[in-house]
């Protein structure tokens, strides 16, 4: 008898190749049959032929706090995720020297928009180094699978002091050897790999830039020649330079030399050049993955957000610390508003967030079931010119819908001609790997953790701007690419021994809802959640944590300890 039998289930294994009606059963956390299966099942689902597929693979998050307090890890629980990567962007919190914790919080907070309070309240720091930090978190279980890099900012704080790390001072030999066993020490423990940031986008709270940014050449192929020796881990990297000699040379020296996997997020310069690069030496066994979002990474606007457009108006500034219904109230009021709107904004018009929070055609109110691909005329701007009113009046008044709780979509990565095709250029990629959710990260301005759900729900089905995706395809981008990118040989695909991590989907009904504030993290700090419908069921390592989009409260996610492979199956 099996432990868990799926019946009729129109199955889209994760390998690419059509879909296929079939049973799945499952003995313990590994799949052992799939086709037609005449035993009996200690349980039985009835998929009543709706898309089951392999759990999502989400390989870049940032729950390396969360995972202290929250073992559902949400929001991407909700969303059939049943692996995370974190230690994305050379942020984490370990290695770490007693008495030096709050620079790791603070690199943390400004990064990843997660607040320090949070942090301070909710990660135990019941470790020093890396091995430690897996050891610590592993004393618990989650809804998921969670692995873990280590991230260039720690190792380098740890290495060459606070005072040091972040300016423009090189690291000499030794501090680079001492970083470079830190990295073999943690990969040997179980780490998924080495991430590091190279962006001027990615600062810490008092707006330095993080530890690694402007680290040398040397430096980085010092620790790229330690993964590769040892034969375990990927590198991951966000840079500014990807399409520079200066990065790419000691980029393609790795993965030209070794079976390693660099993956990245390129976020200056020419990405066309490096995507070429990509796309002629993936097919040759040259394993560089650019990451693609299915949509732009985009701010959410709102009465309760970090940003929106008045928030530097000297009215604002007056209710800026009261509650949302006293904000409300206050803004319902008719000389207020007249007030407000004849202000100009107490802020540098250069600035970077000043031209984001007026690029009103590129600013979408959100309904129940938000459309991340909308057209100028549900802009603001849109809107503005078919009401003939101000665009400013129009924000104005969006803001106040829905007691203040309403949000408007920013997107702040390209979003050209209103359109996602650049973005579906990209997924089809033969090199591409999804990516960029970002879970856990963003708390009071971005939420893009529901994009593994988003991506199969619009590109499979919704989409009418342009050609879709196929269903088989886009599911292998965020189940066996992104698995294997690290090394996770045992899962993401819906094959027989491998982890039974499976999802159950009515792909008709499969959406994600509207964005909502909630106060939710420790000491009550506030967070943007997005919840999903269409899950009939979630399992993970064939134990359902979720039954129609709501927790089973079963917890057989365990902290993974290095690179994976799939166990024989006897006949």
């Amino acid at each position: 008898m099996y432990d868990l039998v799926i019946r009729n289930g129109k199955i889209v294994d994760g390998s690419g190749q059509a879909s296929f009606m079939g049973d799945i059963a499952i003995s313990g956390d590994r799949i052992v049959k799939i086709g037609k299966v005449e035993s009996v099942g200690n349980k039985e689902i009835d998929a009543e032929g709706n898309l089951v597929t392999p759990g999502w693979v989400d390989i870049h998050t940032h729950y390396d706090g969360q995972v202290c307090w929250d073992e559902y890890l949400t929001p991407s629980c909700w969303h059939g995720v049943t692996t995370v990567v974190m230690g994305n962007c050379g942020v984490g919190f370990a290695p770490v020297k007693p008495g030096t914790e709050e620079f790791l919080v603070q690199l943390m907070e400004g990064v990843e928009d997660i607040p320090g309070v949070a942090l301070n309240e909710g990660v135990s720091w019941d470790w020093e180094s890396f091995p430690e930090y897996l050891d610590s978190i592993g004393k618990k279980n989650y809804a998921m699978d969670v692995g873990a890099m280590i991230g260039h900012g720690p190792i380098r704080s740890y290495v060459m002091g606070m005072d040091r790390c972040q300016g423009k001072e090189e690291a000499s030999d030794s501090e680079i050897d001492q970083m470079a066993e830190i990295t073999k020490e943690a990969i040997e423990a179980g780490a998924l790999g080495f991430s590091t940031s190279r962006t001027y986008l990615h600062r810490d709270k008092f707006g330095e830039y993080v530890p690694g940014t402007e680290a040398t050449a040397k430096e980085m192929r010092k620790i790229a020649n330690t993964i590769a020796d040892l034969g375990q881990g990927t590198l991951e990297i966000v840079s500014d330079w990807m399409d520079q000699d200066i990065e790419l040379d000691w980029v393609k020296e790795f993965v030209e030399k070794s079976d390693r996997t660099l993956t990245y997020a390129q976020t200056g310069g020419n990405p066309v050049e490096t995507w070429k690069y990509c796309e002629e030496n993936f097919s040759k066994g040259v394993k560089i993955r650019p990451q693609f979002p299915g949509r732009p990474t985009g701010m959410l606007f709102s009465l309760e957000s970090t940003v929106h457009p008045f928030i530097a108006h000297p009215s604002y500034a007056q209710i800026a610390n009261k509650s949302l219904e006293e904000k409300v109230n206050a803004m319902k009021d008719e000389s207020f508003k007249e007030q407000i709107l004849s202000e100009e904004p107490a802020v540098d018009k250069n600035h970077m967030i000043y031209t984001l929070m007026t690029a009103f055609d590129k600013q979408f109110p959100m309904d129940e079931i938000p459309d991340y691909e909308p057209s100028y005329e549900a802009s603001i701007a849109g809107i503005a010119e078919s009401s003939n009113k101000s665009v400013m009046e129009v924000m104005y008044e969006e803001l106040l819908k829905n007691d203040g709780k309403t949000f408007v979509w920013a997107p702040f990565s390209p979003y050209p001609d209103h359109n996602l095709d650049t973005y579906k250029m990209m997924m089809e990629f033969n090199s591409s790997v999804a990516g960029l959710s970002d879970g856990g990260a963003h708390c009071g301005l971005i939420c893009d953790a529901s994009m593994p759900t988003w991506n199969i729900a619009h590109y499979t089905r919704d989409r009418v701007k342009g050609e879709k995706i196929p269903l088989e395809f886009l599911i292998r981008k965020q189940t066996k690419e992104t698995a294997e990118t690290f090394g996770l040989m045992d899962r993401g695909q819906i094959k027989e021994g491998y982890m039974a991590d499976i999802n159950i989907i009515d792909h008709e009904k499969l959406c994600v809802y509207k964005p909502e504030m909630v106060h939710d993290l420790p000491t009550g700090s506030r967070r943007i959640i997005q919840k999903a419908g269409g899950y009939i069921a979630t399992i993970k390592s064939g134990i359902v944590t979720f039954r129609n989009d709501e927790a089973t409260g079963e917890l057989p996610g365990t902290v993974l300890r290095g690179e994976r492979t799939a166990e024989a199956i006897s006949a």
